[in-house]
This record gives C-alpha cells, sequence and structure tokens, in this order.
C-alpha cells in the first residue's frame, strides 16, 4: 500500500517587507527581533527538513508578502503565497491550495523553535492512519493559540473565519468548530514567542535532555546572551 503524502507549510514573515515580531520588539528592539525571528524559522525549518527525509512529506514556505515568496531566505522550501486578509482567510486560503490530492496538511508556525522532530513526526503518524473519520491534529500553545495545526480534509473557509486569533480562546474555538467533523488529537503544549516573556519558557523547554538540532541549540544560545545581557 503506498504511503500517505501529506505537506507542511511554515507560516513566514519576510524582515524588510513586514514589520517582525513587534511585541518582542518592543522590549529587545527591532534588530534583535528580527535576529530571534530568523534563527526560530531556521530551527523551525530543520525539523522540517530532518522530518521530510523520514516521511513522505513535502515542505513549504507559506509567505506572508507575495513579493518575497523568492526571497533568498525561503530557497530551502517550495513557496507559496498565503493570500490576502486576516489569518483566518490566509489558513483557508493556504489548506486549499495544499490539501487535494494529499492525505493531509499541517500548519506550523516559525516562532516555536523547540519542536521537536519526535514531536513533528508524532502529528505526521497521526493524520497517516486511514480512517472513516477525519483526523485532526493540534499543538496548542501557553498564551490559547496554536502552534501545529493538521488535517486530513479542506476546512470551509467559514469555520476559519468563526475563529479569533491571537487570543487566550483560538484553540479552544478553533476546537469547538470543528469537533463535529472528526477526531481531534492534541499534542503537549508548548509555547511560542510573542513577547519577551516568553524567552525563558522557550529556553527552559530548550534545555532539557531530549536531542536538539544544531539550528535550535543556537536559538537557546541566543536566548541565554540575552539573559546575560539583561542581568
Amino acid at each position: 500500500m503506498p504511503q500517505k503524502q501529506g505537506a507542511i507549510a511554515v507560516f513566514v514573515k519576510t524582515p524588510g517587507y513586514s514589520p517582525l515580531k513587534t511585541r518582542l520588539a518592543h522590549s529587545v528592539g527591532t534588530a534583535r527581533a528580527e535576529q530571534f525571528h530568523i534563527l526560530s524559522t531556521k530551527a523551525v525549518a530543520a525539523v522540517v527538513q530532518a522530518v521530510s527525509q523520514q516521511k513522505p512529506v513535502t515542505p513549504f514556505w507559506a509567505v506572508a508578502e507575495p513579493e518575497a515568496v523568492r526571497d533568498s531566505l525561503w530557497s530551502q522550501f517550495e513557496t507559496i503565497d498565503q493570500g490576502a486578509g486576516g489569518l483566518g482567510q490566509r489558513l483557508a486560503h493556504v489548506q486549499q491550495q495544499l490539501v487535494p490530492p494529499r492525505h493531509f496538511v499541517i500548519f506550523l508556525g516559525a516562532d516555536t523553535p523547540q519542536l521537536s522532530v519526535d514531536l513533528l513526526n508524532e502529528a505526521i503518524e497521526m493524520l497517516s492512519v486511514e480512517s472513516e473519520t477525519p483526523q485532526f491534529v493540534m499543538g496548542p500553545a501557553c498564551d490559547g493559540g496554536f502552534y501545529l495545526f493538521g488535517s486530513q480534509i479542506a476546512i470551509d473557509p467559514e469555520i476559519w473565519l468563526k475563529v479569533p486569533y491571537s487570543v487566550e480562546s483560538t484553540a479552544r474555538v478553533l476546537g469547538e468548530q470543528i469537533q463535529d467533523l472528526g477526531e481531534i488529537h492534541l499534542l503537549p503544549e508548548l509555547s511560542d514567542v510573542d513577547t519577551v516573556q516568553e524567552l525563558p519558557l522557550v529556553a527552559r523547554q530548550l534545555s532539557t535532555g531530549e536531542e536538539w538540532l544544531e539550528e535550535q541549540l543556537r536559538v537557546l544560545n541566543w536566548i541565554q546572551e540575552w539573559q546575560a545581557q539583561s542581568d
């Protein structure tokens, strides 16, 4: 039996085209916020690259700015345009581009550098099962959002538009909107980075005994150096 083909879309913004990590920049400065964004993005990309060598998935950058889809920063994977509008519209747009004919699609943010290879593999395995009931996977973030979302079906765009984003109820409302469509699997909660308060949480998670990739350890070193300078 052929393996189920999937796609992983990493949602990114491009330095020089869009303001990056504005809440983090308010505390650490624009230059440092951009440094973190690039390091975090490279860490997530390294995890996705490692997994794509183990599983039948195709990685994509989902780029926020149409004029930046050919930027050299995004040369590692294929690129697609996120489309216009709010986050709900963009999630729907990317999903509709990638689901057929693939068996599943996974959305990732670029600000959870402590996402492990094992955890992403686990999400793929959950979505690779053959089932009469559609399968979903959600990785809840500590702030109420989600750092990962995977689906075997293209969700109605109206559902994406009903979800409030960047609030404490984001993941909960999304779960409520899709709970009657299929089975939802929850991954462990992780901290994504929107403000300076999340940096120590990410450093703590990257300091565990797991085998982290070199790109992930660079994020840990960056946070530790920032902490040392801030003390």
